[in-house]
């Protein structure tokens, strides 16, 4: 799949962890399956001197390109979720790592 692919909210996602490289992104939300910002949300960013800022290297002059494996996860699973809150993600390389993800239990 590709970034023009994707529906407009998870483009917007995908760019904002390429803007952040290297740090974190903070109290989003899930609505029905897709992130979302908040007036919570927060950009941490971490200045990285071991490594490049250099783009997506597999970025086209269109702004198009193919989504990593890293990418699907997150998105898969913030789609399992439908409704929740994205504590925390961890961004390198501008690449989704790690996240903290919160849903209520159904009891």
């Amino acid at each position: 799949m590709t970034y023009l692919e994707l529906d407009r909210r998870d483009q917007k996602m995908i760019a904002l962890m390429g803007a952040v490289a290297f740090g974190r992104l903070e109290n989003f939300i899930i609505e029905d399956g897709y992130a979302k910002a908040t007036a919570d949300s927060q950009q941490i960013i971490t200045d990285n001197y071991d490594h490049d800022d250099a783009p997506h290297a597999t970025k086209r002059v269109d702004g198009n390109f193919l989504l990593t494996d890293k990418h699907m996860r997150f998105l898969c699973r913030i789609r399992k979720v439908k409704n929740g809150k994205i504590k925390s993600i961890t961004i390198r390389s501008g690449l989704p790592v790690a996240s903290e993800i919160s849903e209520a239990i159904s009891i």
